[in-house]
């Protein structure tokens, strides 16, 4: 008896190492602007097609939210509409974005990036929430993301 515990105990742990190993391997494969539409002097939207890998099973991001930073400094801020990503799937999916200036950010130094700019300059701290098929959630952040690494 105690060795047919012994043997679904270690059954049971070998299947859940290897789902954590496959939450792990998800990964943000790709990301393009698909869209881009001033909606003031100082805040856009905009969509984003984000090609995820996912091994895992399905899971929704939910109150993204996030800080641009250019050179350290506060830049904008941004939010973005949940998406759910399908179990064991390679796909691409739409993200819409909300994003506005800092109000450090001169319409000047907006005038001079539009002319020339480099992604290097670029970090995001990005925080969301994220929910699985079954309910359980939990918030997570992302620091000092470098955009130009991100859309390469």
């Amino acid at each position: 008896m105690k060795r047919k515990i012994f043997l679904l105990v270690a059954a049971l742990a070998t299947l859940l190492l290897t789902g954590c190993d496959k939450i792990r391997q998800i990964k943000v494969t790709g990301c393009s602007l698909v869209s881009f539409t001033p909606t003031g002097m100082r805040s856009a939207n905009a969509e984003l097609a984000l090609a995820i890998e996912n091994p895992a099973m399905q899971f929704t991001l939910e109150d993204i939210v996030g800080t641009v930073y250019r050179n350290g400094n506060v830049f904008g801020t941004f939010s973005a509409d949940p998406i759910t990503v399908r179990a064991k799937t390679a796909a691409v999916y739409p993200l819409n974005c909300s994003a506005a200036l800092s109000s450090e950010v001169s319409l000047g130094e907006i005038l001079k990036l539009a002319r020339s700019y480099d992604l290097a300059e670029f970090t995001v701290d990005v925080e969301a929430l994220i929910r699985l098929k079954s309910g359980i959630a939990k918030r997570f952040k992302l620091k000092d993301l470098n955009v130009k690494e991100m859309l390469e």
